[in-house]
């Protein structure tokens, strides 16, 4: 019993994690692996498809993909639920342990877990057009990770913290990521609404991990099985009782629980971090699109100025040197191109795509100076508030784009 359970536990998790690792985590451009799942096969398998079903069963196919991680969350979650729902109840009436109320409370978390799934997921982002422009007009350009353009898809002026989504063909106002959970982009006005997703999710995982433990807890407790004797399946040998015998026999006696509790534990850690994640960046004044935009720019930053010093070690008539605004300004919005973003960053494509093997022209003799300063960051009080209560809803907000459109 004890042979073959475990190890299927072990890679299950094994093979989960190296799933979420090579599809989400990490980066196509530098993993071979990655890039082979996640490119290389998907367009092997619908070239395949063209071939046998033609272009239209291809275009259905790229269609349903975009749904699929919100089927996939509702098989995963209502699932779930309806294995709480027929198994767990009925372990709570004959426990002494947990109370009847959890039946009670548990309708309650389902039905708001449901909610927020689906508020995030119906609530606008903040698309911007020519007729509301106005009204999200409300950040200044920094000269770096934004400037003053028109967006070379849809020709509007692309605002500060705004991109353009291809998943919606539109342009979104303080753009954070593409959810595929949610089937839905988050921005500037659904910002709020996702993290309070997030968190009654985390919450849930939490308490379900809690209640489900407790019974088993407490049949361990009623049935004395930490002293109890088992009985080899293979060979009839009596074997005495250890805490690895009987995580076994709780798992074959409630499979369908034991996989729920595996689940939601390994869920509130997963999204936990993520939840925690969402909370750094707010605090800095940045959103997902931001951070892996900086990021890019400290990299360029530590290598530029890692050049200079080289440089300087070898001659020094030139030590005060320093690279004008222009060409930093240049190599930084070179660097941080518009590309997809996705729940754990950049997926590629996007208004721009951006070349991973081109490198921004920077004189090896130059001085970076200082890393450029996120001027978004308003301290965390001031950020917090812009997430809950987004710039564009504000009185003069709504008073400006009255303004404009009256005249």
């Amino acid at each position: 019993m004890a042979i073959g359970i475990i190890p299927s536990i072990f890679f299950y998790l094994l093979l989960s994690t190296w799933i979420v690792y090579v599809c989400f985590l990490s980066d196509p451009s530098k993993s071979p692996t990655a890039h082979y799942v996640t490119q290389t096969l998907p367009k092997s398998c619908l070239s395949f498809i063209g071939k046998i079903l033609g272009p239209k069963a291809v275009h259905v196919i790229e269609r349903a993909a975009d749904k699929l991680l919100a089927i996939l969350y509702l098989v995963i979650v209502l699932g779930s639920w309806s294995v709480v729902f027929t198994h767990c109840y009925s372990f709570i009436d004959r426990s002494k342990h947990v109370s009847s109320l959890h039946k009670y409370s548990g309708y309650v978390v389902f039905f708001v877990c449901i909610w927020s799934w689906h508020k995030a997921r119906t609530t606008s982002p903040g698309f911007i057009n020519e007729r509301n422009i106005s009204r999200f007009d409300n950040y200044p350009y920094d000269g770096f990770l934004f400037v003053n353009e028109n967006c070379r898809t849809l020709g509007i002026r692309k605002l500060p913290r705004s991109k353009y989504d291809r998943f919606t063909n539109k342009h979104v106002a303080r753009f954070d990521h593409f959810c595929g959970f949610i089937d839905n982009t988050v921005g500037e006005e659904n910002y709020r609404f996702f993290l309070l997703f997030l968190i009654i999710h985390v919450g849930m995982c939490i308490y379900g991990t809690y209640v489900i433990a407790s019974l088993f807890w407490g049949e361990i407790q009623d049935r004395d099985l930490l002293n109890a004797i088992f009985f080899n399946g293979i060979t009839g040998e009596e074997v005495k009782a250890d805490t690895w015998i009987v995580g076994n026999y709780l798992f074959m006696k409630y499979f369908a629980l034991c996989a729920v509790l595996t689940l939601l534990s390994v869920m509130a850690l997963v999204l936990g971090l993520f939840f925690a994640f969402h909370l750094y960046i707010s605090a800095c004044g940045m959103t997902t699109n931001e951070f892996f935009k900086w990021r890019q720019v400290k990299k360029w930053h530590v290598k530029a100025t890692s050049k200079y010093s080289e440089a300087q070690k070898k001659d020094t008539s030139n030590k005060n040197r320093k690279l004008d605004n222009m060409a930093k300004e240049n190599a930084i919005q070179r660097l941080t191109d518009d590309v997809d973003v996705g729940c754990v960053g950049p997926l590629g494509g996007g208004e721009q795509k951006h070349d991973n093997k081109t490198e921004p022209e920077c004189n090896s003799e130059d001085d970076p100076g200082p890393f450029p300063t996120n001027i978004y960051h308003c301290g965390i009080i001031e950020n917090f508030k812009e997430v809950i209560y987004p710039r564009s809803r504000r009185s003069d907000a709504i008073a400006r784009f009255r303004a404009s459109f009256n005249s």
